[in-house]
């Protein structure tokens, strides 16, 4: 009987590790109201608004990727949309067509900076020399992410999601992958 229980809570601890803390969190979301016939997406093309080009291209391949791996055919747009500052309707309708997406999602970041995060009592030394107050900056990004319907061109789905790791940028796309995804299907969109 102890063998067991010990299996089980080593098995509950390696999922609390591999699940890890996600640092996005959903701050609204919206869903166009004439969604009610309108089937589930088969082909997404994956547009992040950055004039970064690696940070755009890593998160568009990880994001991608993280919506492939649930059965999602999901399109990086860096492959067909060029950067540049003002992102134009006709460069993202070419790659629908070249891609034969039938829907397009946007992420662009809003809102970023800096927050200065306090605690009381131990300090960063480990086995602390006492018991010290210690403080610390954490990067806070919002991003909105919007989803448009090739076929009318019109936003069938919004969100506004917020960040506190926006310093790490794969780990955010991670992230936001996994959770685009499991938005987009509890809605019914993909």
């Amino acid at each position: 009987m102890k063998s067991i229980n010990i299996k089980l809570l080593l098995l509950l601890a390696a999922m609390l590790i591999l699940s890890g803390c996600s640092t996005v969190k959903v701050m609204e979301t919206w869903k166009g109201s004439s969604l009610t016939s309108v089937k589930p997406f088969k082909k997404v093309l994956v547009v992040n608004i950055n004039l970064d080009e690696n940070v755009r291209k890593m998160y568009e391949d990880v994001v991608a990727a993280e919506m492939r791996d649930k059965g999602i055919t999901a399109i990086p747009g860096h492959k067909y949309v060029k950067i540049t500052k003002n992102y134009n309707r006709k460069d993202i309708q070419a790659a629908v067509e070249k891609t034969g997406a039938d829907a397009v999602l946007i992420t662009r970041y809003i809102d970023t900076g800096d927050q200065k995060v306090s605690q009381q009592g131990q300090g960063s030394v480990l086995y602390g020399e006492g018991y010290l107050p210690s403080s610390w900056d954490v990067m806070i990004a919002t991003m909105q992410v919007n989803l448009y319907s090739t076929a009318s061109e019109q936003l069938v789905w919004s969100a506004r999601i917020k960040t506190s790791d926006a310093d790490n940028k794969f780990h955010v796309s991670r992230a936001m992958g996994n959770l685009l995804t499991d938005l987009l299907t509890k809605d019914g969109l993909l």
